[in-house]
Protein backbone atom coordinates (compact mmCIF):
# COMPACT_ATOMS: atom_id res chain seq x y z
CA UNK A 1 0.00 0.00 0.00
CA UNK A 2 2.96 2.31 0.43
CA UNK A 3 6.66 2.22 -0.46
CA UNK A 4 9.23 1.03 2.09
CA UNK A 5 9.75 3.55 4.87
CA UNK A 6 13.33 4.86 5.18
CA UNK A 7 13.40 4.11 8.92
CA UNK A 8 14.65 0.60 9.62
CA UNK A 9 12.50 -1.40 12.06
CA UNK A 10 15.30 -1.75 14.60
CA UNK A 11 15.87 2.02 14.56
CA UNK A 12 12.35 2.43 15.95
CA UNK A 13 11.65 -0.80 17.84
CA UNK A 14 14.78 -0.80 20.03
CA UNK A 15 14.16 2.62 21.66
CA UNK A 16 10.44 1.85 21.83
CA UNK A 17 11.13 -1.44 23.58
CA UNK A 18 13.60 0.06 26.05
CA UNK A 19 11.10 2.80 26.88
CA UNK A 20 8.33 0.25 27.45
CA UNK A 21 10.52 -1.76 29.81
CA UNK A 22 11.53 1.27 31.86
CA UNK A 23 8.10 2.88 32.08
CA UNK A 24 6.23 -0.20 33.33
CA UNK A 25 8.06 -0.59 36.67
CA UNK A 26 5.70 1.65 38.64
CA UNK A 27 2.56 -0.04 37.33
CA UNK A 28 4.07 -3.50 37.83
CA UNK A 29 5.06 -2.65 41.41
CA UNK A 30 1.47 -1.89 42.37
CA UNK A 31 0.15 -5.08 40.77
CA UNK A 32 2.89 -7.16 42.41
CA UNK A 33 3.00 -5.87 45.99
CA UNK A 34 -0.01 -3.65 46.74
CA UNK A 35 -2.32 -6.56 47.77
CA UNK A 36 0.12 -7.48 50.59
CA UNK A 37 -1.23 -6.50 54.00
CA UNK A 38 1.84 -4.55 55.15
CA UNK A 39 2.12 -2.69 51.83
CA UNK A 40 -1.58 -1.76 51.97
CA UNK A 41 -1.06 -0.29 55.43
CA UNK A 42 1.98 1.67 54.25
CA UNK A 43 0.03 2.98 51.24
CA UNK A 44 -2.86 3.93 53.51
CA UNK A 45 -5.62 2.00 51.74
CA UNK A 46 -7.95 -0.90 52.50
CA UNK A 47 -8.24 -4.24 50.73
CA UNK A 48 -11.46 -3.11 49.07
CA UNK A 49 -9.67 -0.08 47.65
CA UNK A 50 -6.89 -2.23 46.12
CA UNK A 51 -9.15 -3.52 43.36
CA UNK A 52 -10.27 -0.01 42.50
CA UNK A 53 -6.70 1.30 42.45
CA UNK A 54 -5.49 -1.53 40.21
CA UNK A 55 -8.43 -1.33 37.79
CA UNK A 56 -9.30 2.34 37.44
CA UNK A 57 -6.54 3.04 34.91
CA UNK A 58 -8.12 0.57 32.49
CA UNK A 59 -11.53 2.15 32.85
CA UNK A 60 -10.00 5.59 32.27
CA UNK A 61 -8.52 4.35 28.99
CA UNK A 62 -11.99 3.63 27.66
CA UNK A 63 -12.42 7.41 27.61
CA UNK A 64 -8.85 8.47 26.82
CA UNK A 65 -8.07 6.12 23.91
CA UNK A 66 -10.33 8.00 21.50
CA UNK A 67 -8.81 11.46 22.08
CA UNK A 68 -5.31 9.95 22.01
CA UNK A 69 -5.98 8.36 18.63
CA UNK A 70 -7.46 11.64 17.35
CA UNK A 71 -4.28 13.51 18.34
CA UNK A 72 -1.99 10.93 16.73
CA UNK A 73 -3.86 11.35 13.45
CA UNK A 74 -3.11 15.10 13.51
CA UNK A 75 0.19 15.76 15.28
CA UNK A 76 3.77 14.47 15.05
CA UNK A 77 4.12 11.18 16.89
CA UNK A 78 7.36 11.90 18.72
CA UNK A 79 6.12 14.89 20.72
CA UNK A 80 2.99 13.04 21.85
CA UNK A 81 4.96 9.94 22.78
CA UNK A 82 7.48 11.83 24.92
CA UNK A 83 4.68 13.81 26.57
CA UNK A 84 2.79 10.60 27.38
CA UNK A 85 5.89 8.97 28.82
CA UNK A 86 6.56 12.05 30.98
CA UNK A 87 3.00 11.87 32.28
CA UNK A 88 3.63 8.22 33.13
CA UNK A 89 6.70 9.11 35.20
CA UNK A 90 4.68 11.80 37.02
CA UNK A 91 1.99 9.20 37.82
CA UNK A 92 4.61 6.96 39.48
CA UNK A 93 5.78 9.93 41.58
CA UNK A 94 2.16 10.35 42.70
CA UNK A 95 2.15 6.72 43.92
CA UNK A 96 5.32 7.39 45.88
CA UNK A 97 4.05 10.57 47.54
CA UNK A 98 0.58 9.29 48.38
CA UNK A 99 -0.38 8.76 52.01
CA UNK A 100 -3.88 7.51 51.26
CA UNK A 101 -6.23 6.74 48.39
CA UNK A 102 -6.66 10.24 46.90
CA UNK A 103 -3.21 10.84 45.39
CA UNK A 104 -2.84 7.15 44.56
CA UNK A 105 -6.08 7.20 42.56
CA UNK A 106 -5.01 10.45 40.87
CA UNK A 107 -1.79 8.74 39.83
CA UNK A 108 -3.68 5.76 38.42
CA UNK A 109 -5.94 8.08 36.41
CA UNK A 110 -2.85 9.84 35.03
CA UNK A 111 -1.31 6.47 34.21
CA UNK A 112 -4.41 5.43 32.29
CA UNK A 113 -4.21 8.59 30.18
CA UNK A 114 -0.45 8.17 29.76
CA UNK A 115 -0.75 4.53 28.64
CA UNK A 116 -3.35 5.50 26.03
CA UNK A 117 -0.79 7.83 24.53
CA UNK A 118 2.11 5.40 24.89
CA UNK A 119 0.43 2.31 23.42
CA UNK A 120 -1.62 3.92 20.65
CA UNK A 121 1.46 5.94 19.68
CA UNK A 122 3.72 2.89 19.79
CA UNK A 123 1.35 0.89 17.58
CA UNK A 124 0.76 3.79 15.19
CA UNK A 125 4.50 4.40 14.75
CA UNK A 126 5.01 0.70 14.08
CA UNK A 127 2.37 0.85 11.33
CA UNK A 128 4.10 3.95 9.93
CA UNK A 129 7.30 2.07 9.17
CA UNK A 130 5.69 -1.18 7.98
CA UNK A 131 4.37 -2.26 4.62
CA UNK A 132 2.25 -5.12 3.31
CA UNK A 133 5.13 -7.60 3.13
CA UNK A 134 6.33 -7.18 6.73
CA UNK A 135 3.51 -5.58 8.72
CA UNK A 136 2.64 -8.73 10.66
CA UNK A 137 6.27 -9.55 11.43
CA UNK A 138 7.07 -6.01 12.63
CA UNK A 139 3.95 -5.90 14.81
CA UNK A 140 4.98 -9.30 16.15
CA UNK A 141 8.37 -7.84 17.12
CA UNK A 142 6.60 -5.00 18.92
CA UNK A 143 4.52 -7.53 20.86
CA UNK A 144 7.73 -9.38 21.70
CA UNK A 145 9.15 -6.20 23.22
CA UNK A 146 5.88 -5.57 25.09
CA UNK A 147 5.74 -9.04 26.64
CA UNK A 148 9.45 -8.81 27.49
CA UNK A 149 8.76 -5.49 29.22
CA UNK A 150 5.96 -7.04 31.27
CA UNK A 151 8.13 -10.00 32.24
CA UNK A 152 11.12 -7.88 33.30
CA UNK A 153 9.05 -5.27 35.14
CA UNK A 154 6.88 -7.83 36.94
CA UNK A 155 9.83 -9.92 38.08
CA UNK A 156 12.07 -7.00 39.06
CA UNK A 157 9.44 -4.89 40.82
CA UNK A 158 8.99 -7.42 43.61
CA UNK A 159 12.75 -7.79 44.03
CA UNK A 160 13.25 -4.02 44.12
CA UNK A 161 10.52 -3.65 46.75
CA UNK A 162 12.16 -6.33 48.91
CA UNK A 163 15.50 -4.51 48.67
CA UNK A 164 14.40 -0.87 48.92
CA UNK A 165 10.95 -1.01 50.49
CA UNK A 166 7.64 0.10 49.01
CA UNK A 167 8.39 3.80 48.62
CA UNK A 168 12.06 3.29 47.84
CA UNK A 169 11.11 0.94 45.02
CA UNK A 170 8.60 3.44 43.66
CA UNK A 171 11.15 6.27 43.75
CA UNK A 172 13.50 4.06 41.73
CA UNK A 173 10.62 3.30 39.33
CA UNK A 174 10.03 7.04 38.94
CA UNK A 175 13.70 7.50 38.06
CA UNK A 176 13.51 4.67 35.53
CA UNK A 177 10.46 6.36 33.99
CA UNK A 178 12.44 9.59 33.60
CA UNK A 179 15.30 7.58 32.08
CA UNK A 180 12.79 6.25 29.54
CA UNK A 181 11.84 9.85 28.70
CA UNK A 182 15.52 10.70 28.16
CA UNK A 183 15.95 7.61 25.97
CA UNK A 184 13.09 8.67 23.71
CA UNK A 185 14.30 12.28 23.63
CA UNK A 186 17.67 11.10 22.35
CA UNK A 187 16.83 8.13 20.15
CA UNK A 188 13.15 7.98 19.16
CA UNK A 189 12.68 8.98 15.51
CA UNK A 190 9.68 10.78 14.05
CA UNK A 191 7.72 8.45 11.77
CA UNK A 192 4.82 10.61 10.65
CA UNK A 193 5.10 11.79 7.09
CA UNK A 194 4.45 15.51 7.52
CA UNK A 195 5.17 16.68 3.96
CA UNK A 196 1.86 17.54 2.23
CA UNK A 197 1.17 18.17 -1.43
CA UNK A 198 0.52 21.83 -2.30
CA UNK A 199 -3.05 22.87 -1.68
CA UNK A 200 -3.85 19.90 0.57
CA UNK A 201 -6.26 20.58 3.43
CA UNK A 202 -4.87 21.49 6.83
CA UNK A 203 -4.10 18.73 9.29
CA UNK A 204 -6.78 20.11 11.61
CA UNK A 205 -9.58 20.05 9.04
CA UNK A 206 -12.14 17.27 9.09
CA UNK A 207 -10.75 13.80 8.37
CA UNK A 208 -12.62 11.13 6.41
CA UNK A 209 -15.06 9.14 8.57
CA UNK A 210 -13.77 6.11 10.38
CA UNK A 211 -14.29 2.74 8.66
CA UNK A 212 -16.85 1.79 11.29
CA UNK A 213 -17.73 -1.60 9.86
CA UNK A 214 -14.12 -2.76 9.94
CA UNK A 215 -13.50 -1.16 13.34
CA UNK A 216 -16.48 -2.93 14.91
CA UNK A 217 -15.40 -6.20 13.28
CA UNK A 218 -11.95 -5.93 14.84
CA UNK A 219 -13.39 -5.32 18.30
CA UNK A 220 -14.94 -8.80 18.39
CA UNK A 221 -11.72 -10.89 18.48
CA UNK A 222 -9.85 -8.19 20.40
CA UNK A 223 -12.49 -7.77 23.12
CA UNK A 224 -12.79 -11.56 23.43
CA UNK A 225 -9.04 -11.96 23.83
CA UNK A 226 -8.74 -9.21 26.44
CA UNK A 227 -11.68 -10.32 28.60
CA UNK A 228 -10.37 -13.92 28.61
CA UNK A 229 -6.59 -13.54 28.83
CA UNK A 230 -6.05 -10.20 30.56
CA UNK A 231 -9.26 -10.45 32.55
CA UNK A 232 -10.42 -13.89 33.67
CA UNK A 233 -7.14 -15.82 33.34
CA UNK A 234 -4.97 -13.07 34.84
CA UNK A 235 -7.17 -12.96 37.94
CA UNK A 236 -7.73 -16.69 38.42
CA UNK A 237 -4.47 -18.43 37.48
CA UNK A 238 -3.48 -18.96 41.12
CA UNK A 239 -6.91 -20.49 41.83
CA UNK A 240 -6.64 -22.74 38.77
CA UNK A 241 -3.21 -24.03 39.80
CA UNK A 242 -4.42 -24.41 43.38
CA UNK A 243 -6.75 -27.20 42.24
CA UNK A 244 -3.70 -29.38 41.61
CA UNK A 245 -1.03 -28.16 44.05
CA UNK A 246 -2.76 -26.28 46.83
CA UNK A 247 0.13 -26.72 49.27
CA UNK A 248 2.93 -26.27 46.79
CA UNK A 249 4.96 -28.54 44.55
CA UNK A 250 7.58 -30.82 46.18
CA UNK A 251 11.02 -30.34 44.64
CA UNK A 252 13.63 -32.50 46.34
CA UNK A 253 13.68 -31.51 50.01
CA UNK A 254 11.98 -28.21 49.21
CA UNK A 255 8.41 -27.28 48.43
CA UNK A 256 7.80 -24.55 45.86
CA UNK A 257 4.94 -22.38 47.17
CA UNK A 258 1.81 -21.90 45.11
CA UNK A 259 2.39 -18.16 44.60
CA UNK A 260 5.88 -18.82 43.27
CA UNK A 261 4.56 -21.50 40.92
CA UNK A 262 1.92 -19.08 39.66
CA UNK A 263 4.63 -16.55 38.88
CA UNK A 264 6.71 -19.19 37.11
CA UNK A 265 3.78 -20.36 35.01
CA UNK A 266 2.89 -16.77 34.12
CA UNK A 267 6.49 -16.21 33.05
CA UNK A 268 6.37 -19.35 30.89
CA UNK A 269 3.21 -18.06 29.22
CA UNK A 270 4.98 -14.79 28.47
CA UNK A 271 7.93 -16.69 26.96
CA UNK A 272 5.57 -18.62 24.67
CA UNK A 273 3.97 -15.36 23.52
CA UNK A 274 7.38 -13.74 22.96
CA UNK A 275 8.64 -16.64 20.86
CA UNK A 276 5.48 -17.18 18.81
CA UNK A 277 4.26 -13.65 18.06
CA UNK A 278 6.79 -12.57 15.36
CA UNK A 279 6.43 -15.81 13.43
CA UNK A 280 2.65 -15.77 13.45
CA UNK A 281 2.94 -12.25 12.09
CA UNK A 282 5.34 -13.54 9.43
CA UNK A 283 2.88 -16.25 8.38
CA UNK A 284 0.13 -13.64 8.04
CA UNK A 285 2.47 -11.56 5.84
CA UNK A 286 3.20 -14.52 3.56
CA UNK A 287 -0.46 -15.56 3.24
CA UNK A 288 -1.85 -12.04 2.99
CA UNK A 289 -4.94 -13.21 4.90
CA UNK A 290 -4.97 -11.82 8.42
CA UNK A 291 -8.53 -12.95 9.27
CA UNK A 292 -7.73 -16.54 8.34
CA UNK A 293 -4.73 -16.51 10.67
CA UNK A 294 -6.92 -14.92 13.36
CA UNK A 295 -9.39 -17.80 13.03
CA UNK A 296 -6.59 -20.36 13.42
CA UNK A 297 -5.03 -18.75 16.50
CA UNK A 298 -8.48 -18.47 18.09
CA UNK A 299 -8.88 -22.22 17.51
CA UNK A 300 -5.63 -22.76 19.42
CA UNK A 301 -7.03 -20.67 22.26
CA UNK A 302 -10.25 -22.69 22.30
CA UNK A 303 -8.32 -25.95 22.52
CA UNK A 304 -6.03 -24.50 25.19
CA UNK A 305 -8.86 -23.25 27.40
CA UNK A 306 -10.79 -26.48 27.06
CA UNK A 307 -7.70 -28.42 28.13
CA UNK A 308 -7.21 -26.05 31.08
CA UNK A 309 -10.74 -26.86 32.23
CA UNK A 310 -9.94 -30.57 32.57
CA UNK A 311 -8.88 -32.14 35.91
CA UNK A 312 -5.50 -33.39 34.64
CA UNK A 313 -2.41 -31.48 35.73
CA UNK A 314 -0.12 -32.22 32.77
CA UNK A 315 -2.82 -31.63 30.18
CA UNK A 316 -3.88 -28.39 31.87
CA UNK A 317 -0.34 -26.97 31.99
CA UNK A 318 0.36 -27.85 28.35
CA UNK A 319 -3.00 -26.41 27.34
CA UNK A 320 -2.30 -23.19 29.22
CA UNK A 321 0.92 -22.75 27.26
CA UNK A 322 -0.90 -23.50 24.00
CA UNK A 323 -3.50 -20.83 24.79
CA UNK A 324 -0.69 -18.32 25.36
CA UNK A 325 -0.05 -18.37 21.60
CA UNK A 326 -3.50 -16.86 21.10
CA UNK A 327 -2.93 -14.23 23.77
CA UNK A 328 0.24 -13.10 22.01
CA UNK A 329 -0.98 -13.33 18.41
CA UNK A 330 -4.25 -11.40 18.41
CA UNK A 331 -2.69 -8.10 19.63
CA UNK A 332 -0.33 -8.12 16.64
CA UNK A 333 -2.86 -9.23 14.01
CA UNK A 334 -5.46 -6.56 14.83
CA UNK A 335 -3.10 -3.59 14.16
CA UNK A 336 -1.85 -5.40 11.05
CA UNK A 337 -5.40 -5.46 9.66
CA UNK A 338 -5.70 -1.75 10.45
CA UNK A 339 -2.47 -1.11 8.56
CA UNK A 340 -3.70 -3.14 5.59
CA UNK A 341 -7.20 -1.71 5.29
CA UNK A 342 -7.30 1.76 6.88
CA UNK A 343 -5.79 4.97 5.45
CA UNK A 344 -2.79 6.19 7.41
CA UNK A 345 -4.49 9.38 8.56
CA UNK A 346 -7.10 7.27 10.40
CA UNK A 347 -4.80 4.75 12.09
CA UNK A 348 -4.82 6.50 15.47
CA UNK A 349 -8.59 6.90 15.76
CA UNK A 350 -9.27 3.35 14.57
CA UNK A 351 -6.78 1.86 17.02
CA UNK A 352 -8.17 4.04 19.82
CA UNK A 353 -11.68 2.73 19.18
CA UNK A 354 -10.62 -0.93 19.11
CA UNK A 355 -8.32 -0.57 22.14
CA UNK A 356 -11.12 1.03 24.18
CA UNK A 357 -13.22 -2.11 23.77
CA UNK A 358 -10.20 -4.18 24.76
CA UNK A 359 -9.70 -2.11 27.90
CA UNK A 360 -13.36 -2.56 28.76
CA UNK A 361 -12.94 -6.33 28.44
CA UNK A 362 -9.81 -6.46 30.59
CA UNK A 363 -11.50 -4.15 33.11
CA UNK A 364 -14.60 -6.31 33.67
CA UNK A 365 -12.90 -9.69 33.13
CA UNK A 366 -11.35 -10.15 36.60
CA UNK A 367 -14.60 -9.41 38.43
CA UNK A 368 -16.54 -11.63 36.04
CA UNK A 369 -14.17 -14.56 36.48
CA UNK A 370 -14.03 -14.27 40.27
CA UNK A 371 -17.83 -14.03 40.42
CA UNK A 372 -18.40 -17.10 38.23
CA UNK A 373 -15.98 -19.47 39.96
CA UNK A 374 -17.96 -19.77 43.25
CA UNK A 375 -21.13 -20.38 41.23
CA UNK A 376 -20.02 -22.88 38.56
CA UNK A 377 -16.39 -23.77 39.33
CA UNK A 378 -13.10 -23.04 37.58
CA UNK A 379 -13.52 -25.70 34.88
CA UNK A 380 -16.89 -24.44 33.72
CA UNK A 381 -15.70 -20.81 33.90
CA UNK A 382 -12.81 -21.64 31.56
CA UNK A 383 -15.20 -23.53 29.28
CA UNK A 384 -17.36 -20.41 29.03
CA UNK A 385 -14.21 -18.52 28.06
CA UNK A 386 -13.58 -21.16 25.39
CA UNK A 387 -17.14 -20.65 24.15
CA UNK A 388 -16.56 -16.90 23.86
CA UNK A 389 -13.41 -17.52 21.81
CA UNK A 390 -15.37 -20.04 19.71
CA UNK A 391 -17.93 -17.38 18.80
CA UNK A 392 -15.13 -14.93 17.98
CA UNK A 393 -13.47 -17.67 15.90
CA UNK A 394 -16.66 -18.29 13.93
CA UNK A 395 -16.91 -14.57 13.22
CA UNK A 396 -13.26 -14.45 12.15
CA UNK A 397 -13.79 -17.47 9.90
CA UNK A 398 -16.75 -15.71 8.27
CA UNK A 399 -14.56 -12.65 7.71
CA UNK A 400 -11.80 -14.87 6.31
CA UNK A 401 -14.16 -16.45 3.75
CA UNK A 402 -14.99 -12.97 2.45
CA UNK A 403 -11.47 -11.61 2.88
CA UNK A 404 -9.73 -10.21 -0.16
CA UNK A 405 -6.01 -10.93 0.19
CA UNK A 406 -3.99 -7.72 0.03
CA UNK A 407 -1.56 -7.41 -2.82
CA UNK A 408 2.12 -7.07 -2.18
CA UNK A 409 3.75 -4.10 -3.90
CA UNK A 410 5.78 -6.42 -6.11
CA UNK A 411 2.58 -7.95 -7.49
CA UNK A 412 1.10 -4.64 -8.56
Amino acid sequence: MKPPHPIKPSRLLVPLGIGLILCLFGDATLYTVLPKQDIMLEAGITLGMVGIVLGINRMVRILSNGPAGWLYDRLPRRVLMIGSLTLGAVSTAFYTLSQGPSLLLAGRILWGIAWSGIWIGTTTMTLDISRDTNRGFINGQLQMWYFLAIAIASFSSGLITDLLGYRGGLWLSTGLGLLAVLTWLLFLPETRQVAKPAGRASTWQTKPPLPWRLAFSLTIPYFSMRIVFEGVLAATTILWLGQFIDRGLPFGKLTIPLATLTGLFTALRVVVSILSAPWIGKVSDLLGRRWAVLAVVLLLGILGLWGMSQPHFGLSIASGLLAAITGGAIPLLIPAVVGDRVPGELHGRTLGFVFSWGDFGSGVGPSLGLALIPLIGIGQTYQLCALLLFLAGLFSLFQAVHERPFQHPAAR
